[in-house]
């Protein structure tokens, strides 16, 4: 279906990989897009397109860094199992506990940036699947980028491929290898850290 888009879109290019991951899908095409502001949203469709105007608008007016979806800020309309709904809290309040996150939901599928924002990120992050959300962001807080956060509409995918216990081990893993980062950073000599700059 994408190449056959692309084929009939001069302006759609598809791009092809041997390895699964989210990381490594948006490392790849980020990299190789020109555009002024790059953005991804998840395949399956959850977030109503009707907030894509609200991502993307501030980045092009110069009003932010980096714009990302939340289904966990007042105005958001989620529907999804209570099991993915506790997971995605519990997991929101340990970055906040271990990392000092100000981000309301790392993991939302919707995300914008400008192009030379994401193109300094990039060479900071290191994971190349589902963990490569909450590493960009993280890198973000510590860059002092700036981050919106656009509530949306939300609703879950009952054919979703995600295997939820898989990721959330491999989510954990990424927090302490970042965790432990922060403190190697803490220890040595060198300018003071940067602070968050909000949204």
């Amino acid at each position: 279906m994408a190449v056959a888009l692309a084929a009939a879109l001069p302006a759609v290019r598809v791009i092809h990989l041997g390895e699964k991951g989210r990381g490594r899908a948006l490392r790849a095409a980020w990299s190789a897009s020109d555009a002024d502001v790059l953005v991804y949203m998840d395949v399956d469709l959850s977030t109503d397109l009707a907030a894509l105007g609200d991502l993307v608008e501030p980045l092009l007016a110069g009003r932010g860094d980096l714009a990302i979806g939340t289904r966990l800020a007042p105005g958001a309309r989620v529907t999804r199992s209570l099991r993915r709904e506790v997971i995605s809290r519990a997991y929101n309040m340990l970055l906040r506990v271990a990392l000092g996150s100000g981000i309301s939901d790392a993991q939302c599928g919707f995300k914008a940036g400008r192009r030379e924002v994401i193109q300094a990120l990039l060479p900071l992050v290191e994971d190349e699947e589902w963990f490569f959300d909450t590493e960009l962001l993280h890198a973000a807080r510590r860059g002092a980028f700036s981050v919106r956060e656009i509530p949306v509409h939300w609703v879950e995918d009952p054919d979703s491929r995600v295997r939820i216990l898989a990721t959330a081990r491999a989510d954990l893993r990424g927090v302490a290898r970042l965790r432990r980062a922060e403190r190697d950073a803490d220890r040595r000599p060198g300018p003071a850290r940067v602070s968050y700059a909000g949204r």
